[in-house]
């Protein structure tokens, strides 16, 4: 047993907790997922969820599912259904307390839009539907929904099935609480809905992990979706776009399970959702692992991983940016796109560089830069408020209000949210300065740096406004992609920010952060097996020296968890989603994943 404090290279916030530190794939799926073997009768009955039978636990995750003599449904499944607000079933069973004036343990009233398609049941939105957050009802939790599947089964008379896997979200924090739902529908009828939540990523103030289940009666509007064809034909070419998926048993069969071993790392077993290596274009995944088997929509899970959004986000902001405007855009002055700035001291120098690096001269911590330790001060002082302000103006005044180092803005990185958070608003304020009022920094990243290499849905955080407006993307942490999305982004950049022909990114930044051996960044204080890690433009610089070769800096996204996404040259991506709380930093490590990269030849003409 162990007190954790501070979770270095957590890029999150993690509160003090007592906890015990334990010792150390499937087909392409453009079509739909294949249904899972089962059992014969291995499913939920009819009747039950007719009737709203209460559940009493967990069942395994394959009765959502379509059995072995499924057929097609029996009719199309398009309008909006509205679940109600019910109080889950928990195990272990703990009390949360009141969140933000909210219980976790209720699933929350929410309605969703789904239309079908070729088997296939499809929600018109995967972005955050706020309810948890928003003033009214009891539960704390926002809802993030997937697409899922649709069917007949023998005995169930003219009634048709349908499953969705969801994720229970918050928009003040960053993690996902993943599960599965089930209904029955026949014409302008639904039955209850039965739900169970098997799997999370780290989270926060929700703690300790959890799985839940429960029934909600559900009530359905017919018809009701606008631009259908247009929905329906976005959903068509996505599906056409989707990055080749396959099991990680076919990888082992193709190059040697030898030469993957090690690939998580220093992680309990238990603490890895799912992980997954890109290799020669095709994304070899493992199955996600669950309380209830293996989670059947794994392509699909929305992941919750915290500060890999400041890579994933403002830096690919930045890079697009650049592309359209210069690259002398990171010598851009904060206070003149954030006015308020110039009203706290030491602002007046601070540029959007600064900001990417984390070396704004603000903050808590330790007045000792050499050697520097980037996470000294990271949650101390106000952060629990800065964290739990709601609107844009609350989190900007706390972002701004800090303490001056005795250093220049540009020289020493201390890690802060903060920064993040203030820089996300910088980047905002740029684009509507240039492009009108109504631009958005993140309706950017997704329409002309995401949408054109093939992800469709960008799910993001934004604050919570007292106008009920759209907010400002918190961009610290609070994206929720899929893994696929991940590997996407690390392929763009990979491609040194070029797609199909088109430039998307300015070139010559996307270079500063790719994998090389000179060292670029501002000193962590974080050693691993081959030197110090250095942190640029967000991304963690990790020096590896190959087999036989000399050292070379590859390039990480990181956040709180231990979700890793290593660029390898070769076209090589490692990536692990997790759920981590021991702060070991060992666990964020990626020098594991680069020791299969070179195994399978990824340094190799980097010597």
């Amino acid at each position: 047993m162990r007190d954790v404090r501070v979770c270095l290279r957590c890029n999150s916030p993690l509160r003090l907790v007592t906890l015990s530190v334990l010792a150390t794939t499937l087909l392409l799926t453009v079509a739909a997922p294949a249904a899972p073997a089962r059992p014969a009768g291995a499913q939920l009955k009819a009747q039950d969820l007719l009737e709203g039978t209460q559940p009493t636990g967990l069942v395994p995750n394959v009765w959502f599912m379509p059995s072995a003599n499924a057929r097609p449904p029996h009719g199309q499944f398009v309008g909006t259904l509205h679940l109600s607000e019910t109080q889950m079933g928990i195990d272990p069973p703990v009390s949360f307390g009141i969140v933000f004036g909210k219980d976790p343990t209720y699933f929350p009233a929410v309605s969703i839009g789904f239309f079908t398609d070729k088997g296939r049941l499809v929600p018109t939105t995967q972005d955050v539907i706020r309810v948890g957050s928003m003033p009214g009802g009891t539960s704390y939790w926002d809802v993030i929904v997937q697409p899922g599947r649709v069917w007949s089964e023998p005995g169930d008379g003219r009634w048709a099935r349908a499953s969705f896997p969801f994720a229970l979200v918050h928009s003040i924090e960053g993690e996902t609480h993943n599960g599965i739902a089930t209904f029955l529908y026949q014409g302008k009828r639904v039955s209850h809905v039965r739900f169970q939540k098997v799997q999370q990523t780290a989270p926060y103030y929700v703690y300790p992990y959890f799985n839940s289940w429960g029934v909600t009666s559900a009530t359905f509007t017919h018809r009701d979706i606008a631009n259908l064809p247009r929905l329906r034909a976005t959903w068509r070419e996505e599906l056409a776009h989707r990055l080749p998926t396959a099991s990680w048993e076919e990888l082992e069969q193709l190059v040697g399970a030898d030469k993957l071993a090690g690939f998580d790392g220093y992680i309990v077993p238990e603490d890895v959702l799912v992980s997954g290596l890109v290799y020669k274009g095709t994304l070899y995944r493992h199955e996600c692992a669950t309380a209830a088997g293996p989670f059947p929509y794994t392509d699909e899970m929305r992941f919750g991983v915290w500060s890999v959004t400041k890579s994933a986000g403002n830096a690919i902001a930045l890079f697009r940016l650049a592309k359209k405007y210069g690259s002398g855009i990171v010598n851009e002055r904060i206070v003149d796109y954030v006015p308020e700035a110039a009203n706290y001291p030491g602002w007046q120098d601070v540029t959007f560089f600064d900001l990417a690096n984390m070396a704004s001269g603000h903050g808590f911590g330790s007045l000792v830069s050499d050697p520097n330790d980037m996470f000294s001060g990271y949650l101390d002082g106000d952060y629990a408020a800065w964290y739990e302000a709601r609107s844009e103006a609350e989190k900007l005044a706390y972002s701004l209000d800090q303490p001056v180092f005795p250093w220049a803005p540009g020289t020493v990185a201390r890690y802060r949210d903060q920064d993040a958070y203030l820089y996300g608003v910088a980047l905002d304020a740029f684009i509507k300065q240039h492009e009108g009022p109504t631009a958005d920094i993140w309706e950017m990243v997704r329409d002309e740096v995401y949408r054109p290499i093939g992800i469709y849905h960008a799910p993001m955080n934004r604050t919570i406004e007292p106008d009920a407006s759209a907010g400002q993307p918190v961009m610290a942490y609070g994206y929720y992609p899929t893994l696929s999305d991940l590997a996407r982004i690390s392929q763009l950049l990979q491609h040194h920010g070029r797609w199909h022909g088109r430039q998307l990114l300015n070139r010559r930044l996307v270079d500063q952060v790719l994998y090389g051996a000179a060292p670029r960044g501002f000193t962590t204080g974080t050693i691993v097996a081959d030197g110090e890690e250095l942190y640029n433009f967000n991304y963690y610089m990790t020096p590896y020296t190959p087999e036989g070769g000399e050292l070379i800096y590859t390039s990480a996204m990181h956040g709180w968890g231990a979700n890793l996404v290593l660029l390898m040259p070769k076209g090589m991506v490692g990536l692990r989603m997790a759920k981590d709380w021991s702060g070991d930093p060992a666990t964020e490590d990626t020098t594991p994943m680069a020791v299969v990269g070179d195994r399978l030849g990824a340094f190799r003409h980097q010597r």
